[in-house]
């Protein structure tokens, strides 16, 4: 606003975004994208797998249930095991537009222009609807592998 300049701004909130975390694709993405192994590996591993759950209506207990998804709210590590699960939806981000913040499930995108420069604006506003199908394509993606080993584990 102090550069005269008009800001486009995309707010995304995922909604239970904590939950859809698949184990086993967070232990692929922090060994082969980020080289975490050994045992800090190990650590995370059993932080994540061999997870039960159960309910309990009057001291009535239901079976328990193996948890396959998510991590534990309320935890420091849940908001890092999360940017780090999608960590490739800032890599698509990037290249698209020059500036967005994320902290865990909430991401902005923003773009800034000149509003007196027609070919800057509209250029602008192409780059943000690129990054907004990029976007939507990935999580569609990873949302259909997540069903796709959903099933698998039933």
């Amino acid at each position: 606003m102090d550069r005269q300049e008009v800001c486009f701004l995309v707010l995304l909130d995922l909604s239970s975004a904590f939950d859809t975390i698949d184990h086993k694709t967070i232990i692929d993405v922090l060994e082969y994208q980020f080289g975490v192994t050994d045992r800090a590996l190990e650590w995370i591993k059993s932080y994540l797998l061999n997870r039960k759950q159960r309910v309990d209506l009057d001291n009535n207990f239901s079976e328990d249930c193996d948890v396959k998804y998510g991590v534990p709210q309320g935890s420091c590590l849940g908001p890092i095991l999360f940017l780090l699960y999608v960590s490739q939806l800032y890599d698509i981000i990037d290249r698209h537009l020059p500036s967005s913040h994320g902290y865990a499930d909430d991401t902005q995108l923003y773009v800034s222009f000149r509003p007196d420069c027609e070919d800057n604006s509209e250029s602008t506003l192409a780059a943000l609807e690129d990054c907004i199908s990029d976007v939507r394509t990935w999580l569609l993606l990873i949302n259909q592998c997540s069903k796709i080993r959903k099933r698998n584990f039933l």
